[in-house]
């Protein structure tokens, strides 16, 4: 492969990052925080499911993908993947991309319970083939809180199109949802070639709270307020009912728990991109922990069925089932 190919490398990768979610690193904390609230989050319960069509290029195929999201059925759309639900902050690693070819990924959905709806989210192998040329990536599923900006034209830094968190003040105690989780065999990087990695294939869930401001220029800033950072085993596919994750408040940084690599602040662990008040992408910038009982103006929380899904690490065939998502105060 060559860069002079009318398809280049670049373009290769880029929808590779494309397919990939672009989740972060939250940490663990270690002070509760009691300020009372009663803040929840919209479409939480997860019962109200809608989807977007992306009709693919006939070079990669030219299948129909249906995009699923959580929001009011009303939205469903047989022709368009622009109609979307804008009263849901909810977002997944089902993205339309527009970059010389039409492309659909697919790895949430829902699934029907006994009750209503559950989110669904799968690690599996996306094969592409384009004129003749053929890679595997690995794509893990993920429901977060934010936006993708679509359809991702752009073949530079395409995380930049990934608009992280929403408008939050509350402080909760605690988050409280239900889950079951099935992870697959064997643990693989796959990218153009896969390897075998070793260790088992875990979820993740991750919660933070940021208090966010913007200079002048539109660059945005942050300080870390609270959070928790959670890995989820497998569980003999068996729900495990109405489970309760603390949240934690203030400096950990000296707490013995406290890894640097994974808990530490944003950009120094992974690179975060967010919306500024004149509607531009930038880069998110972490100053600091809370030291003085800081309310929130945002909140960052996210599932995903392989914990390191976008280093292309994890095992084809995980799945991680969420539902009925709850904040305790």
């Amino acid at each position: 492969m060559t860069t002079n190919h009318k398809y280049s490398q670049e373009f290769y990768l880029t929808v590779i990052f494309i397919l990939i979610t672009g989740v972060l690193s939250a940490q663990e904390n270690y002070k509760i925080d009691s300020n009372p609230s009663n803040e929840q989050i919209r479409y939480s319960k997860l019962d109200l499911w809608y989807y977007r069509t992306v009709q693919e290029s006939s070079i990669v195929g030219g299948e129909t993908k249906k995009l699923y999201e959580v929001g009011k059925p009303e939205n469903n759309s047989e022709n368009s993947s622009e109609t979307k639900d804008k009263l849901s902050p909810w977002a997944t690693t089902n993205i339309h991309a527009k970059i010389g070819v039409e492309l659909g990924n697919t790895c949430v959905f829902p699934e029907k319970t006994e009750d209503g709806f559950c989110c669904r989210m799968e690690t599996k192998i996306r094969a592409v083939n384009i004129i003749g040329l053929k890679f595997k990536v690995l794509v893990s599923g993920a429901l977060f809180l934010g936006e993708v900006i679509e359809p991702v034209k752009s073949i530079q830094n395409p995380i930049q199109k990934l608009n992280h968190g929403i408008p939050f003040s509350g402080k909760p105690k605690a988050v409280n949802f239900s889950y079951k989780y099935s992870p697959g065999q064997n643990r693989i990087k796959s990218v153009f070639s896969s390897e075998s990695v070793q260790g088992a294939d875990k979820a993740e869930f991750c919660f933070i709270l940021q208090k966010r401001w913007e200079d002048e220029k539109g660059n945005v800033y942050a300080i870390r307020i609270g959070g928790t950072r959670n890995f989820l085993n497998g569980t003999n596919n068996s729900w495990v009912k109405d489970t309760t994750v603390n949240i934690y408040y203030g400096d950990i940084t000296n707490e013995p728990f406290y890894d640097e690599k994974t808990m530490g602040l944003i950009p120094q662990v992974n690179e975060l991109y967010v919306k500024n008040s004149k509607g531009k992408m930038v880069p998110l910038i972490e100053t600091g922990w809370d030291t003085k009982n800081e309310k929130p103006t945002h909140l960052i929380m996210y599932f995903s069925s392989s914990y390191e899904g976008i280093q292309y690490i994890g095992s084809p065939e995980s799945v991680l089932w969420v539902d009925n998502i709850n904040l305790n105060y």
